[in-house]
């Protein structure tokens, strides 16, 4: 099937399925971005919404998506933002830049991202399995662009 093909299904068939993908970026909503989260947690969460939306609702721990972002990511990146459509974007070039080994653009935005992360955060269900990797450059000085907490959050 060619390219063409492929784009055309899954932007046919992605709104029905929930699962659409775009280059190597997948783009999850509901009970399969619950599942791929539940597989291990992501290296960070990029908020790639409008500035007057991240700063009336900040995301906890969440890296503010730039243009000259980079980021070297040990597991999957999360992109949110303020359409499905601007999410794959900003996914697609983080996937290029990063050589992320997966990036998922949250289908639905902010909402769908609360309502998948909340078992995890709430406790109500059992931490996942994950590893942690180093990430390179770590003797840099300057703020970090990533935190590593252990354990439920605490309200």
């Amino acid at each position: 099937m060619s390219a063409l093909r492929l784009a055309v299904a899954a932007a046919v068939i992605g709104p029905f399925a929930g699962l659409a993908t775009a280059g190597s970026v997948t783009l999850l909503g509901g009970e399969k971005l619950v599942a791929a989260l539940a597989e291990g947690p992501p290296c960070c969460v990029v908020d790639a919404r409008a500035a007057g939306k991240r700063a009336l609702r900040p995301l906890a721990d969440a890296i503010a998506y730039r243009k000259d972002l980079r980021i070297v990511p040990s597991a999957s990146v999360v992109v949110i933002a303020d359409t499905d459509e601007a999410a794959v974007r900003v996914g697609e070039e983080i996937a290029r830049d990063s050589r992320a080994p997966r990036v998922i653009a949250v289908m639905g935005g902010l909402a769908a991202w609360k309502a998948a992360s909340a078992p995890a955060q709430s406790g109500g269900a059992p931490p996942p399995a994950f590893r942690f990797v180093i990430p390179k450059n770590t003797c840099e000085q300057g703020d970090p662009l990533q935190h590593f907490r252990a354990g439920p959050r605490k309200p």
